[in-house]
């Protein structure tokens, strides 16, 4: 039977035919053509391989994918071109715990252990501590995988290793770095430019670093390339150290004036990215705001006026300021950290003076779009991996193998009378409090039914992880408005996809329809849905949360 192209899709998506499973074109030998449900079986493995990417992309961030396999017993991953491997590394931290000692080398290493406590170098005092941690762990865990807390000694070790990781795979891991790393005096400005190297390559972007032996001429760190838009960044990163009276647990308030006239003063070829780590304690005041944000941002409105280089006014700059509060205090359990991201000179990027309107700061986000990503990178995927491919921890270690619930698969479940029949599972929605999923099944004759499903534990632990992805396909799961942006976007994520003739019909009432009706598709469907974004921002207000500019 034909399917008529508006109609429901039959692979249960919700969605039209002509944009489900009626997209997917045809080639091949005359005679024969793929069935509906071929089609739609089809649709289906594109939407799981899909969800295998957004759910690895969610751990390892939007750079070059961990690539790794075992054989005979041994694991091998690559780092850019040069395959290492091992017979001990059962997860991915495993392996990082491993390749932080083979690039610092052992023969450094082992001299600063034969050293006494308190002269040896700060990371072998971190490793001390986290093998401390691991000996305590693994006995109360003997000869099984476990899971234990993310204390701030191990996120500062196990971090810098991922770092070390990220800059070697995705760029290259230079000589120069290492040597800074192995020196006491500049360590911590070695482990700073480190996270920022890994900060740029989670959010995707192409890391072409500087000659620093170069002593002809100043340099920043690197250049970032985004690898959709082209467009090139020159990247200086600067970090308080622990001998500053403003670093750790301090009244004296924060100060980077000093360091943006540093990293000003460096020969840049693109527009810049200055980075700047404060290292010091906080609190987080009402909205989710660290105590240090409102100085920080005085500070730079007062630079903007009078900063100058060579006599000359100041150029602009994308400023990005961290503070890896647990750093501060590496025998405490708190790995809080927090960002915020301003324009230096840059009014339309994070701007403190705000927009006149939503499709106002769409349009100042679309002209930054890169360093949003950057943002938003720097706070999705802040966390470790643990594993070594799109799977969560728990889907990957746990004992507990319950197959887990897809969409497209067959289950056995009641129907009214309480029999139990086959029936495909196209739909579902986890209900956390209640420890449940709530599964929509088709059966053989065409009836649909609505099961429950308690979850497990480890079932519950991945949905945590990865909600979108639980199903085995992308669905979206709402976390919620913050922001009017947020409400723009759960507009847009619907209506990007209607044709143009569509929105006008939508805007049809519109007093100044005629201004509009020339426009494209995507400037029609941002200007409809900031309009739906301000009725709903306007009718709800806000509900409170962080700016949007803050990484926490």
């Amino acid at each position: 039977m034909k399917i008529r192209r508006n109609t429901p899709c039959t692979c249960g998506s919700g969605k039209k035919y002509k944009r489900c499973c009626g997209r997917i074109g045809a080639i091949g030998p005359a005679g024969f053509s793929p069935t509906p449900d071929v089609r739609a079986r089809m649709q289906l493995e594109f939407k799981r391989v899909e969800a295998k990417e957004h759910r690895r992309r969610l751990m390892q961030g939007l750079g070059r994918p961990i690539i790794s396999l075992e054989s005979h017993g041994y694991r091998i991953v690559a780092v850019g071109n040069t395959l290492r491997w091992s017979n001990r590394w059962r997860t991915f931290h495993d392996f990082l715990f491993d390749y932080i000692k083979v690039v610092l080398t052992p023969v450094w290493g082992n001299a600063e252990l034969a050293k006494p406590e308190a002269d040896r170098h700060p990371l072998i005092r971190w490793y001390r501590k986290v093998c401390e941690l691991q000996k305590a762990q693994a006995a109360a865990n003997p000869g099984t995988i476990y899971s234990g807390e993310m204390t701030a000694v191990m996120k500062a070790y196990l971090g810098l290793a991922y770092d070390l990781y990220l800059c070697a795979h995705n760029a290259e891991l230079p000589e120069l770095l290492l040597k800074r790393l192995r020196h006491h005096k500049t360590f911590e400005g070695a482990v700073y430019e480190a996270f920022v190297i890994g900060a740029f390559a989670k959010a995707g972007f192409t890391i072409e670093l500087e000659d620093e032996g170069d002593s002809t001429s100043s340099h920043c760190e690197f250049v970032a390339t985004h690898r959709d838009t082209g467009r090139k960044f020159s990247v200086e990163a600067k970090a308080v150290t622990s001998a500053s009276r403003r670093a750790g647990t301090t009244a004296e308030p924060p100060k980077i004036r000093g360091y943006i006239h540093k990293a000003l003063r460096k020969q840049a070829k693109h527009e810049r990215i200055i980075f700047i780590e404060l290292n010091r304690a906080q609190t987080m005041m009402e909205g989710g705001v660290p105590d240090w944000a409102p100085q920080i941002d005085q500070e730079l409105a007062v630079a903007e006026k009078e900063l100058t280089i060579d006599r000359q006014p100041a150029p602009p700059a994308f400023v990005f300021v961290t503070n890896r509060a647990f750093m501060s205090a590496l025998d405490g359990a708190d790995c809080t950290e927090a960002g915020l991201g301003c324009g230096f000179k840059i009014d339309d990027f994070m701007s403190r003076r705000g927009f006149p309107s939503i499709i106002e700061a769409v349009r100042a986000r679309d002209r930054h779009v890169e360093l949003h990503g950057l943002l938003k990178a720097m706070e999705t995927h802040a966390a470790i991996p643990s594993t070594f491919d799109d799977r969560t921890p728990e889907e990957a270690y746990s004992l507990d193998r319950t197959a887990p619930l897809r969409f497209g698969e067959t289950y056995l479940v009641r129907d009214e009378s309480g029999q139990e029949v086959p029936g495909v599972l196209y739909g579902g929605v986890v209900q956390e409090q209640e420890g449940k999923a709530y599964g929509v099944y088709r059966l053989t004759d065409g009836r649909s039914v609505i099961c429950s499903v308690p979850l497990s534990d480890v079932e519950l632990a991945s949905y945590k992880r990865s909600p979108d992805t639980f199903f085995g396909v992308l669905k979206p799961v709402s976390k919620g408005l913050k922001t009017p942006l947020d409400a723009f976007d759960f507009f847009f994520a619907t209506y990007s996809q209607s044709s143009r003739e569509k929105l006008l019909e939508f805007m049809s009432a519109w007093p100044d329809i005629e201004s509009v009706r020339s426009l494209a598709q995507r400037e029609l469907a941002q200007i409809y849905c900031a309009q739906m974004a301000t009725a709903l921002w306007t009718q709800h207000g806000s509900p409170g949360g962080a700016p949007s500019n803050l990484v926490a």
